[in-house]
């Protein structure tokens, strides 16, 4: 069956004669009727009525059966010829940790977008363990994590790493050259923001402290600050950005915790999406520029 039957039966089966079908088609009648009765040699069953003498063409209850089927062939056959012809998705997607959006990303966003405007970036915010199940399902494209994990069939790369900084509000008494040891545990504003400040908290506040209040995202950590006496630790990115523009600032900590790494997660780099390589190479040259981070795995880089 090809699509030379399909499309003459259903050209039949929108016509009111086999003399008009076949003109629709530009063949002789006799033409026609030969693909026809092909056609319904190789379907096992008549597709339209032959009466002597009648002009009407009628199908028979086969025939009517077969028309949405034929339709269907029809529109696959059309599609499956599109696929050559069709571009690369342009649909790229991100999942990445919290506090990754709060600084420099939105300017990683507007350049690549700049750069590629027939783009649609699709960014979810989500933790570490959960990006690499989304990364290895195939949901996204690409994800940008803090805590590495093993997946076996996910690449985990580091990008870069960042200072983390003591910050506070304004008003608070916290002056700079402070040890961990002459802090407060109980008027902490917490974020666990990676596993090496994890083992750097429990070195100096113990495995399960009381916290003033423990947080797993940014959206409260701004106004909690005001809270007397509070103090958190952050990245220096974000620290900067509340010194800045918030009723906040950082104070030196002696024998603070060691920088955060950021990695990107994907399924095999040669199969990766085509603009997952520019969305990281427009990342690490807006972070290059920023003093308090520092970029990873050179060669890696330069392969980008």
């Amino acid at each position: 069956m090809t699509y030379q039957d399909i499309h003459t039966f259903l050209t039949i089966a929108s016509s009111s004669s086999l003399s008009k079908a076949a003109e629709s088609l530009f063949v002789s009648q006799p033409a026609l009727s030969h693909r026809l009765s092909a056609l319904e040699e190789e379907l096992g069953t008549e597709l339209i009525i032959r009466r002597k003498g009648s002009r009407t063409l009628e199908l028979t209850d086969a025939g009517q059966r077969f028309v949405p089927i034929a339709r269907k062939w029809e529109q696959l056959w059309i599609e499956t010829g599109k696929i050559k012809f069709e571009q690369p998705s342009t649909q790229l997607r991100i999942v990445n940790v919290d506090s990754l959006n709060f600084y420099f990303m939105p300017q990683v966003i507007e350049n690549f977008l700049e750069s590629h405007p027939k783009c649609s970036l699709h960014i979810n915010t989500m933790q570490s363990n959960l990006s690499y199940k989304s990364v290895e399902n195939k949901e996204a494209d690409l994800g940008l994590i803090t805590n590495p994990h093993f997946f076996k069939k996910v690449q985990t790369i580091p990008l870069f790493e960042e200072q983390l900084v003591f910050v506070c509000n304004k008003s608070a008494s916290y002056q700079d050259g402070i040890l961990p040891s002459q802090l407060n545990s109980t008027d902490e504003i917490y974020i666990p923001w990676s596993n090496t400040f994890l083992m750097w908290h429990d070195y100096w506040f113990g495995n399960d402290p009381e916290v003033k209040v423990m947080l797993d995202n940014m959206a409260l950590l701004r106004q909690l600050l005001d809270l007397k006496d509070a103090w958190a630790i952050m990245p220096a990115t974000l620290g900067h950005k509340l010194a800045e523009n918030e009723n906040c600032r950082i104070v030196s900590l002696e024998n603070g915790p060691e920088y955060r790494t950021c990695y990107a997660i994907m399924n095999d780099q040669r199969n990766a999406h085509p603009l997952v390589t520019e969305f990281l190479q427009e990342l690490l040259n807006t972070v290059s520029k920023i003093p308090e981070i520092r970029l990873l795995d050179p060669q890696y880089h330069q392969n980008l």
